[in-house]
């Protein structure tokens, strides 16, 4: 489903420097997009390691044009200066927002910081409200546009020490069901994807942390939480992820609005 260039567009991923980000960045520029790569860089990085990063990234690409942004989500003014930055770059504005960017953290509620779970919903859902409000009016002055949020399985279900990341996640799913109604008339979709188990670095890190208090080997601690959590055996691959979002970004899934998406081997479905 690669795209002419009559129908070549901007795309806006946010937490794209790696993982589910990165292959989706990866995919929409593979199909003649403009893309622009949203990361946080610390603030005592130079312009130069910032210019170094840009430079790997388009590398890796290889794309039509590719850009690289960076805000702190936990703060309103940075996320203000970044969708400046984009206007300056894209004075109509982007046609493509993918709310990606997250993190968990796993703590019974009665011992969760207080600063995480504000930094829990300021990511997950106060900065893709915010991104949503400021490009929306450009979307609509084109009578097209895409907004898909990288929810989780875990925005459906729950599990112990996840309760505050399951709100932020199911939150997003919320938004997107009312956002959708809000701008359908307009060309506009708004839809969640649900991952579950993703093939990951990240994935690899919380394997290797099981095997090490388990204290057995990585290939059975991989074993153990597939063949026992997901009824296909197997994660998901960011490529997967990748196409999923690709599509729903695409012409073909104009009357796909509202909805949240499961990507989860079955897990949810048990």
């Amino acid at each position: 489903m690669e795209m002419s260039a009559s129908k070549r567009r901007v795309a806006f991923v946010t937490g794209s420097t790696s993982g589910i980000g990165l292959g989706i960045a990866h995919r929409l520029a593979s199909s003649g997009h403009d893309v622009i790569i949203h990361g946080l860089c610390p603030q005592n990085v130079s312009d130069a390691a910032i210019e170094e990063l840009r430079r790997q990234v388009i590398l890796k690409l290889k794309c039509v044009s590719i850009s690289f942004v960076s805000a702190d989500f936990t703060r309103e003014d940075e996320i203000s200066y970044l969708c400046a930055d984009i206007i300056k770059l894209y004075p109509e504005g982007i046609d493509i927002l993918v709310n990606n960017a997250g993190f968990n953290s796993v703590h019974p509620v009665e011992s969760y910081p207080v600063a995480t779970w504000h930094k829990m919903i300021a990511v997950h859902l106060t900065a893709p409200f915010l991104l949503s409000k400021f490009f929306v009016p450009y979307m609509k002055k084109k009578g097209w546009g895409r907004i898909v949020n990288t929810s989780s399985q875990m925005g459906l279900i729950s599990a112990p020490g996840k309760a505050p990341y399951s709100a932020a996640k199911s939150g997003l799913i919320a938004f997107a069901k009312g956002l959708a109604l809000e701008v359908a008339e307009h060309g506009i979709t708004c839809n969640a994807i649900c991952p579950g188990f993703v093939e990951t670095d990240l994935l690899k890190e919380q394997i290797e942390a099981i095997a090490r208090e388990s204290n057995v080997p990585f290939e059975k601690a991989r074993a153990d939480i597939f063949e026992k959590q997901i009824p296909t055996k197997k994660p998901a691959t960011v490529e997967q992820v990748a196409a999923l979002v690709h599509f729903l970004c695409s012409d073909d899934a104009a009357s796909m609005t509202g909805s949240a998406y499961l990507m989860d081997g079955g897990f949810t479905a048990r």
